[in-house]
């Protein structure tokens, strides 16, 4: 039962994307790209992410997600994440809700869509 707990909660651990892995997998991108976070299951169901702000400290940054923002470019985004730690976790938030970023994919109108 410990050892079961214990995996589950490595693994979760190390799932969570962090600052460095979204540089080394967005290097190739176009830096106009726009970025938006994935809100539900459905893919088609998205928002702009508008803002980025720190959690509860500096190792966890929330890409702010908002139906009525503008969505912030690629660029802007690796120029604010470039201020932070290399290990810091990303997170969407949506209605003050963080949840860990995953992943993402690049759409057919070549959003960037972080999950």
């Amino acid at each position: 039962m410990i050892v079961y707990f214990f995996s589950i909660f490595f693994l979760y651990n190390v799932a969570i994307m962090n600052v460095f892995d979204f540089f080394s997998l967005t290097t190739y991108c176009d830096s106009k790209t726009l970025l938006y976070g994935q809100i539900d299951e459905k893919r088609q169901d998205i928002q702009p992410i508008t803002a980025l702000r720190f959690l509860d400290d500096d190792s966890q940054v929330g890409l702010v997600l908002s139906k009525t923002g503008r969505p912030l470019s690629l660029e802007q985004v690796q120029t604010r994440l470039s201020q932070v730690g290399d290990r810091a976790n990303l997170f969407t938030v949506l209605n003050e809700q963080p949840t860990p970023v995953l992943g993402f994919h690049q759409d057919e109108n070549g959003k960037i869509v972080v999950k």
